[in-house]
């Protein structure tokens, strides 16, 4: 069974983390010490998946710095394909496998599979009534296993079901779709890896658009709220993880599942972003995606699961790069590797203009890694402006106990539509800021018009084929 969560939903200030249980913790130190607790011990725990990847059936490649995580398929003993998949993970350093919605495990399956491999990852997707039931056997049948088994119950295996999450309350979905699991269905399941799905454009987030008032968001426009909506949830989620548990969410770039739409592709719901739609400018460029991802990882993700690309003419493959791209930012991606890393910050808020705002209000998220024992000093803070007005950014007084000095009282004006980073050293008591002003990165900007699509899809020219082609893929949910 899962731990106890050391939160249940964290919102941040200036100088407090206020706790829905009634607790506080007082102090920024008290903020970096908190959030110090979810970073994972190196650099090479982190993880990437693609659910559109098997390597097995050459669905692929699978692309480098991903980890092929094959598809198992159960049924009748000798008709499924756990033969196969128990000899290729015995190939593998970091054997991981999925389970779509339609899989449920025999004994020859488990024993072909768990009994010889000590399997790190089983991420299963099972939907609909009775899930909770099936995932609960699942995690049993592992855990009697010869291989895995030991591994699970002393938490260096990891079992998840997509969208089962430890969070007992999430300010971001809307009062018309909430999550099909609850809390206890987590706990009660035995489960150790947390897959909440973040997907911008689901309607298991507010929107701008949403009619009713407790579907709607206060974000300032739409792009901000494709934005920041799943960075909050992935920082409350981040704040519930049970000690020892991963936290491995499910992305993707856009997502229509259950979202507004307003028109078709193909025969199907889209959404398009352009004039015509008054739309323009306002989907997740390929950099925004990167930028999403490198605050996911900034704010405690231990890896991300891909699913689909999300946008027309836009591939799995380019979707793989640019996770990639964000995950491994190399400012964070450095710290990360080099020793004592921890997260700067889990603020749910942040100061623009003067104004304390949430970052849904604000459309502005900052992320940031540090670590004090290297040299004297390294933090990396990345400032994302989604809105459509340049904002004044105030940083955080402290961070890791030294002070943020170096900016003498000053914001970071960072641009409507850019990411900014700021690069300090420590010195002393204080980090140092060494590029003024800071730097534009993930300036891959293009893309903010475009057609979003629903999932599973394979995208052809202007058209989509074949919408149930993929038949692994999940069914489209919120």
């Amino acid at each position: 069974m899962g731990q106890p969560t050391r939160r249940a939903e964290m919102r941040q200030g200036d100088n407090q983390v206020i706790v829905k249980s009634g607790r506080s913790l007082k102090g920024l130190q008290a903020v970096a010490a908190a959030a110090a607790l979810f970073v994972a011990g190196s650099a090479s725990a982190q993880q990437l998946f693609s659910w559109g990847t098997d390597p097995i059936t050459n669905n692929g490649p699978v692309p480098a710095g991903y980890t092929p995580a094959p598809f198992l398929n159960g049924g009748a003993p000798g008709t499924g394909n756990s033969a196969a998949v128990g000899s290729y993970l015995a190939g593998q350093p970091v054997k991981a496998l999925k389970l779509d919605n339609k899989q449920t495990l025999n004994a020859t399956d488990v024993a072909n599979v768990y009994g010889p491999n000590n399997v790190r990852y089983s991420f299963a997707d099972f939907e609909g009534a009775g899930a909770i039931g099936r995932v609960t056997a699942l995690r049993g049948q592992i855990a009697g296993s010869a291989g895995t088994g030991p591994s699970l119950i002393a938490n260096t295996s990891y079992v998840g079901n997509f969208d089962l999450s430890p969070l007992a309350f999430d300010p971001t979905r809307r009062a018309s779709q909430p999550n099909s699991f609850t809390s206890s269905d987590y706990f009660s399941s035995g489960v150790n890896m947390v897959n909440e799905q973040l997907y911008p454009g689901s309607g298991s987030f507010r929107s701008p658009l949403a009619a009713a008032p407790g579907d709607q968001s206060s974000a300032p426009n739409l792009r901000s709220s494709l934005f920041t909506l799943p960075v909050t949830r992935l920082t409350n989620t981040t704040a519930a993880v049970p000690l020892g548990n991963k936290h491995i969410p499910y992305v993707s770039r856009f997502n229509i599942a259950g979202g507004e739409s307003n028109g078709t592709a193909g025969g199907a719901p889209a959404f398009y972003f352009d004039a015509a739609h008054g739309t323009a400018g306002q989907a997740l460029s390929r950099g925004d995606f990167s930028a999403l991802i490198a605050h996911y990882r900034a704010r405690g993700a231990d890896g991300v699961h891909l699913l689909d690309p999300g946008m027309l003419n836009y591939t799995r493959q380019e979707a793989e790069s640019d996770v990639a791209a964000g995950f491994n930012f190399a400012p964070f991606a450095n710290i990360f590797a080099g020793g004592g890393a921890k997260l700067a910050s889990l603020d749910t808020v942040t100061r623009v203009n003067g104004n304390l705002k949430s970052l849904e209000e604000s459309g502005v998220v900052l992320s940031g890694v540090y670590s004090l024992t290297q040299g004297t000093g390294k933090l990396e803070i990345l400032i994302s402006n989604l809105s459509d007005n340049p904002a004044d950014v105030t940083l955080q007084q402290k961070v890791g106990g030294k002070t943020v000095t170096a900016l003498a009282g000053a914001g970071i004006n960072v641009l409507a539509g850019q990411h900014k980073l700021l690069d300090f050293t420590g010195a002393g008591t204080s980090w140092t800021l060494l590029n003024p002003g800071g730097t534009p990165v993930f300036t891959d900007l293009t893309g903010r018009d475009g057609v979003g699509v629903p999932e599973p899809t394979m995208i052809g020219g202007l058209a989509l084929v074949g919408c149930f082609a993929m038949g692994r893929r999940r069914k489209n949910r919120a």
